[in-house]
C-alpha cells in the first residue's frame, strides 16, 4: 500500500526563491526512506509540506490515499506523526508522560493511557514518566518527542534531522532504535552513515530529485555527489581508494560494519590466492 504518494510538487518561499521543483516520491508501508541533499535543498520543506503546515503548492500530495490540501490538511495530519530538529520546540508539559498524552488528547483519541504506556515502553524511558522534561538530556528529549509521536498511532512518521546534536552514545542508541521500529519513515537528514543504518533507500535532493536508490549506490556515482556538494563519509573514501588500488569491493561500504565485511572479503580472497598459488 503506498503510504505517501509525491507528483510534480513544486513549492516557493514567500520571497519568491524556488524551494522544490517537480518532486516525485512514493514510499510503500513499511519502507524507511531518508531524504539527502546540501543546505537549501528543501528537506525540512518537503516534510513541512506533506505534514500540511505550508501551503499553497503545486503539483499533489497523497497521505494513506488522502489529497491534502489547505482545506484536508487536519485531517491527512491524523496519520502523521512530526519529529521536529529540536525538541524544545515539540515537548512543553510539566511530565513526560503528559507529554507524550498530549497529541491523542488533543486529537480526542481512545485509550490514552495504554498509548502512553506502549509509546513510553517503544522508546524505553518509562522510568521517566515522572520526571519533568525539560530537565533531561537531549538525547532523552528526542526519544520523549518520539515517544509522543507514536503515542498518536500514525501511519507515517517524519523525522527532521533525528541525529542532530547528540552525543556519539545517544545517536547510535537513537539509531538502534529507528532501526527496530515496524513504522514507515522519511527522514530527512545530512548523517549518510545513519542513514545506511536505517533506511531503506535515499533520495537526493538537489534542485529536484537527482537520485533515488541505495546508499551504497549513490556512494559510487562522484558526479552526482559532486555536483550536490556532497562529502562521502570516510569509509566510503578509504574503499574507493582501495578499488582504485585493484581491490574490488561488492559495494563501496558507508557504515563500519559495512566496511569491516569487504575487509574480510579482501582477506578471505588473498588467503584463496595464497592457497592457489602454493598448489
Amino acid at each position: 500500500m503506498k503510504v505517501l504518494e509525491v507528483k510534480a510538487l513544486s513549492f516557493t518561499y514567500e520571497d519568491g526563491t524556488p524551494a522544490l521543483k517537480e518532486i516525485d516520491l512514493t514510499i510503500e508501508e513499511g519502507e524507511k526512506v531518508a531524504v539527502i541533499g546540501p543546505n537549501g535543498a528543501g528537506k525540512s520543506t518537503l516534510l513541512h509540506l506533506v505534514a500540511g503546515f505550508r501551503t499553497p503548492f503545486r503539483g499533489s500530495v497523497r497521505v494513506m490515499e488522502e489529497g491534502l490540501d489547505e482545506h484536508t490538511a487536519d485531517q491527512v495530519r491524523r496519520h502523521i506523526g512530526l519529529l521536529f530538529q529540536d525538541p524544545d520546540d515539540q515537548i512543553f508539559m510539566p511530565t513526560v508522560e503528559e507529554d507524550v498524552a498530549f497529541g491523542p488528547v488533543n486529537l480526542g483519541l481512545d485509550r490514552i493511557e495504554d498509548r502512553v504506556a506502549r509509546a513510553l515502553r517503544s522508546t524505553s524511558i518509562e522510568d521517566l514518566a515522572k520526571r519533568k522534561p525539560h530537565r533531561l538530556s537531549h538525547g532523552m528529549k528526542k526519544r520523549v518527542a518520539i515517544a509522543g509521536v507514536l503515542a498518536m498511532e500514525p501511519s507515517l512518521l517524519l523525522l527532521d534531522e533525528p541525529t542532530a546534536g547528540l552525543d556519539p552514545h545517544s545517536r547510535s542508541s537513537l539509531i538502534e532504535l529507528l532501526r527496530n521500529m515496524n513504522k514507515t519513515m522519511l527522514i530527512a537528514t545530512h548523517d549518510l552513515e545513519a542513514a545506511a543504518e536505517i533506511v531503506d533507500r535515499v533520495v537526493l535532493l538537489n534542485g529536484g530529485v537527482a537520485f533515488d536508490g541505495g546508499l551504497a549506490e549513490l556512494m559510487a556515482q562522484d558526479a552526482v555527489l559532486e555536483k550536490a556538494g556532497l562529502e562521502p563519509p570516510q569509509i566510503s573514501k578509504l574503499f574507493k581508494r582501495l578499488r582504485g588500488m585493484g581491490y574490488e569491493a561488492n559495494i563501496l561500504p558507508v557504515t563500519l560494519d559495512q566496511g569491516v565485511a569487504e575487509a574480510v572479503r579482501f582477506a578471505d580472497r588473498e588467503k584463496g590466492r595464497s592457497r592457489d598459488r602454493k598448489t
